[in-house]
């Protein structure tokens, strides 16, 4: 039997891109013959897009239920973005299979229409499907989740399901390194659909045996991998990726669509909100103390490229705020030494990303702009710090609010080991939204 697989991963709401490949899909798809399927490996949802946030990822899973995909598995988008109530309620409505083996609630149960993996019987092969997504622990129990070692995740349930399948195959979000590790660690994997760090094989991997497939991100390749079974067994097995340009083109309406269903007013008079990256803006501003506010912290930091979009004399709806800032990122409260807050402040000074192009860890802008500071002062020729007028003592505990970007030890690698609390859900739109609303 000669079985072919597509997927795709890390789509991140690029809908317009992902209806050349559904459509590429429902071209090529009826002309095999012999038994195919369609697989995503997660971060199909992004709130970045307009209409993912108004439907909270429903039209996405309309999408792929429109492109006959066949079984799914969460990204960190579809785990950590939205609510845990959100992501009970995400896939109601689909009609492929969901699994991933290592997301629980605190009760040990499975996400709702989730499986901790599944078997396809295909012309009397059966073929096991397991998933694990990127274990980012401190954000999944801020939302109520248990996110568990993938490694051993996987392990288990290929454990639980010994003698049950003849073809093994990986949906894994968890990123390439993990993916070669995986290799080493379970060769009797037949193919590893890979996905997470938007890396992509042009003719598969082979390592220690075991394919590795993946297709970058953004709809920018489709992934197809042939396998040849013979006596349940597979014999020979191929990878490789179709690039957007050689796919259909396609008509969308996606971001009128998005627009509509955020045209809800959020002000009750015109308001002019600038966008400056390089300086501290009334915009900026008002995000500063907006966080403050939320975050109830001593002191504040943010950078003004957060900001995307200018709103100039209009009144403000959900979607323009949508747009001002795009970013899955949320606020943070972390504890830290008035001796390593002065660090933080000392590094933010030297501005070493105001006119550097930025992208990844939730952040949807380009420029990543200065550094904007609220309620902290300093006189640099004295080496004096200051909060609320009273100066920092070293060995005395801050709390300092700021974005979860910061934490990962990019920006202030100081920060990574504090005492972090993430607040979730809210995103820094939600959070503007609140102080718009008393302007």
């Amino acid at each position: 039997m000669r079985l072919t697989i597509y997927h795709t991963n890390d789509i991140h709401s690029h809908l317009h891109e992902y209806s050349r490949i559904a459509a590429y899909l429902a071209k090529v798809r009826p002309q095999l013959t012999h038994p195919s399927l369609y697989l995503d490996i997660g971060d199909h949802v992004d709130l970045s897009a307009p209409v993912t946030e108004a439907t909270m990822g429903a039209k996405n899973v309309d999408l792929l239920n429109e492109a006959h995909c066949d079984i799914v598995t969460i990204g960190n988008n579809e785990g950590m973005t939205i609510s845990h109530e959100a992501l009970n309620k995400l896939y109601n409505n689909a009609a492929f299979e969901v699994t991933c083996a290592n997301v629980f609630d605190e009760h040990g149960n499975l996400p709702h229409n989730i499986s901790s993996s599944h078997i396809k019987s295909i012309n009397g092969v059966r073929i096991l499907f397991v998933a694990a997504t990127a274990p980012f622990t401190p954000f999944y129990r801020a939302l109520d989740w248990v996110v568990t070692n993938p490694l051993e995740a996987i392990k288990d349930e290929v454990s639980a399901n010994e003698g049950q399948y003849d073809v093994l195959i990986i949906m894994s979000h968890v990123g390439v390194f993990f993916d070669e590790k995986l290799c080493q660690e379970i060769p009797e994997i037949d193919v590893i659909l890979g996905s997470h760090t938007h890396h992509y094989f042009e003719n598969g991997e082979i390592n220690n045996g075991v394919l590795m497939a993946a297709a970058g991100k953004y709809g920018n390749y489709v992934g197809e991998v042939t396998l040849d079974i013979i006596d349940k067994k597979v014999i020979s097995k191929k990878a490789i990726i179709h690039s957007l340009a050689s796919l259909p083109e396609t008509k969308t309406h996606f971001v009128e669509e998005g627009r509509a269903l955020m045209d809800e007013a959020v002000t009750d008079k015109p308001i002019t909100l600038p966008r400056e990256t390089s300086y501290i803006s009334k915009t900026t501003y008002l995000l500063a103390e907006s966080l403050q506010y939320f975050t109830g912290a001593d002191c504040t930091i943010i950078n003004a490229g957060l900001i995307v979009n200018a709103i100039k004399d209009k009144i403000v709806t959900e979607y323009d705020i949508h747009q001002m800032l795009p970013h899955p990122i949320n606020a943070v409260r972390i504890k830290l030494s008035g001796k390593l807050l002065k660090e933080v402040v000392d590094k933010s000074q030297k501005q070493e990303y105001i006119n550097a192009q930025a992208q990844g860890l939730g952040f949807r802008g380009n420029i990543f702009g200065g550094y904007i500071l609220y309620n902290i002062g300093f006189i640099e020729s004295e080496n004096r710090y200051f909060i609320d007028g009273k100066e920092i003592k070293d060995d005395q505990t801050y709390t300092l609010g700021t974005v979860d970007m910061y934490t990962f030890g990019r920006y202030f690698p100081m920060l990574k080991d504090q005492q972090i609390e993430y607040l979730m859900p809210d995103f820094l739109r939600d959070i503007f939204k609140k102080k718009l609303l008393q302007y």
